[in-house]
């Protein structure tokens, strides 16, 4: 039996603590550890533009006193984009999708997360032809595409300015400034193209009219 414990101590010194330190390779800060999972863990990057990193235990080079070291470089993570599979995508919930935009804004808020992302949605599917409507909830997986049908607007597509774009968002969000409305957009933004492809994210970006398709293009 204490050979037994031993082994299993070991092991669980193996896995990361939550909030501890993450660094890439070469030494670059990476984020705090904010979830552990069966397999893998949930690291949160920056302040004002958050993001979600998901690692697998192997990916770990090293674990010191509250550092975690990855195997792979800044680089190697932050500029190549792997997409989610099929059927982790499918299974995307509403509520993660929301908790995730929570996170980015860091409002502490999911109810304040959800209003932002309803009004950029709805203000979104207005903007849109029927065709392009379309394609969009083509490439969304199930729950999101559920979120989008609550706000989804028929017909054909209304013109309208940036202004026109973001004051809604602004008022609906509770923001005090136009610039913090726009990061609320291209958060929401952010936050779909996280469960996409490249290819169906670059799809939709050609699907959309030139204001909308600026933001979405700078979201990460």
């Amino acid at each position: 039996m204490r050979v037994a414990d031993s082994d299993q101590q070991q092991e669980q010194q193996k896995l990361p603590r939550l909030g501890s330190q993450v660094r890439f390779g070469d030494g670059i800060t990476a984020g705090r550890i904010r979830a552990l999972n069966s397999d893998s863990f949930v690291v949160i990057r920056g302040k004002k533009r958050i993001r979600r990193l998901v690692f697998p235990y192997s990916s770990i080079a090293s674990i010191g006193n509250r550092v975690v070291t990855l195997r792979a470089t800044k680089s190697d993570v932050l500029e190549k984009r792997v997409p989610l599979d099929v059927g982790d995508r499918e299974f995307i919930s509403k509520k993660r999708f929301l908790r995730e935009l929570d996170l980015r804004l860091e409002l502490d808020n999911c109810d304040r997360a959800e209003r932002i992302a309803r009004i950029t949605l709805y203000l979104m599917s207005k903007r849109l032809s029927p065709e392009q409507k379309k394609q969009l909830k083509k490439n969304l997986p199930s729950g999101i595409r559920s979120l989008w049908a609550t706000v989804e607007q028929t017909g054909t597509e209304q013109f309208f300015n940036m202004s026109d774009f973001l004051i809604p968002i602004k008022k609906q969000g509770r923001f005090q400034t136009m610039e913090e409305a726009f990061i609320a957009a291209r958060e929401v933004f952010s936050s779909l193209k996280r469960i996409m492809t490249s290819v169906e994210a670059i799809e939709i970006s050609r699907s959309l009219p030139r204001g909308l398709q600026e933001i979405w293009d700078c979201a990460s």
